[in-house]
């Protein structure tokens, strides 16, 4: 069960018969530049976008990136025949709108699916060495089909969902109290109550960033003296990073970023070898791609504590694959996958024990 048996034609030929067709990309938020610089025009894998619109704002610019900005009045009256449309917003931002704007005789993608077919393209070997490394058929087979079901345009598959991330489940049915649980990405604390319900014994090191988001968790917990509640931002090392706090999207999507100008403020970040002090049985982190990072400063922490290890995967395209294979190659654990969500695209998890 390898991502290169996945049958791609359907994509390829779409990618061919782009050539001659207006492609609109629908939503100018801050996917559209990463997206039109990395996979839109000479040499790249699609052609110069026709223009650019978006349903939820008006834009004042008359283009965006060397792109024409259209009215999206403009969009709805195409021919569906001589365009297609891919979404650059957020999984679920404009699909709704799908129905309401007429535009379901569209040839219709999310970016996401092209971002995924390239690069499959490009790391088609690492990407079978990584589903490689699971250790189990029913792991396997919940991996590829969260990749699968992006390149086919499949939002929803309730076939994959498997309930009680991170811990209650048959990987980590009872959390172990003999050590501390390391939380980051702690956000409203639906998961430091399902881990106290769990284990009213355990101790939590819980991590979040957003100071509106670390405020309201202080103040639910304070009659819970095992949680303590960090406002920091886990990290590879001891630094002063440029965090957005996406507070006008309750937080959802909030990063730490490279774009200070854009960001919302300076914030501390820490390594949990440098900041953590006592035995740490398990770490989880939805850390908004960060992963990667947090795991390089917990090297020591790991091979120390071999705490149990939760880690989402679903943020950053490279993390799906490059994850599995650090964490079975730097530290020998065993690796399984399940996915937390109807939703396709988010809540998949490695699970190293």
């Amino acid at each position: 069960m390898l991502f290169s048996e996945i049958d791609t034609t359907y994509l390829a030929n779409t990618i061919k018969g782009l050539q001659g067709k207006k492609l609109i990309l629908w939503g100018a938020g801050r996917r559209l530049k990463g997206f039109v610089e990395q996979y839109c025009g000479d040499g790249k894998l699609l052609p110069t976008p026709y223009g650019v619109c978006d349903s939820t704002r008006e834009i004042a610019e008359k283009t965006l990136w060397g792109i024409p900005v259209l009215p999206f009045k403009d969009v709805q009256a195409m021919l569906p025949k001589d365009t297609v449309i891919i979404i650059t917003a957020g999984l679920l931002e404009l699909q709704a709108r799908v129905v309401a704007s007429e535009l379901y005789y569209f040839p219709l993608f999310h970016c996401r699916t092209f971002e995924v077919y390239d690069y499959l393209q490009k790391n088609l070997d690492q990407c079978d060495r990584a589903i490689g490394l699971l250790a189990d058929p029913v792991s396997k087979k919940t991996y590829r089909g969260c990749i699968e079901n992006i390149l086919c345009g499949r939002l929803w598959d309730q076939s994959l969902f498997s309930a009680s991330p991170y811990f209650g489940n048959d990987i980590n049915e009872r959390l172990d109290a003999s050590g501390q649980l390391v939380f980051a990405g702690a956000f409203n604390g639906k998961h430091l109550d399902r881990a106290l319900e769990n284990n009213p014994a355990i101790r939590i090191a819980a991590f979040e960033p957003s100071k509106t988001w670390s405020a309201y968790l202080r103040e639910k917990f304070k009659a819970a003296p095992q949680v303590t509640i960090h406002n920091k931002i886990l990290w590879s090392e001891n630094t002063l990073l440029s965090f957005d706090d996406d507070m006008s999207n309750s937080g959802l999507d909030a990063h730490v970023t490279t774009d200070a100008a854009n960001s919302t403020y300076q914030h501390e970040g820490v390594a949990i070898d440098d900041y953590i002090e006592g035995k740490v049985s398990m770490i989880a982190l939805d850390v908004e791609g960060s992963e990667q990072r947090v795991v390089q400063g917990a090297h020591r922490t790991i091979e120390r504590d071999r705490p149990k290890l939760c880690l989402c995967l679903y943020h950053n395209l490279d993390d799906y694959f490059r994850i599995p294979v650090i964490i079975s190659e730097r530290y020998g654990y065993r690796l399984h996958v399940k996915h937390h969500s109807t939703i396709s695209a988010i809540e998949t998890v490695l699970y190293a024990v």
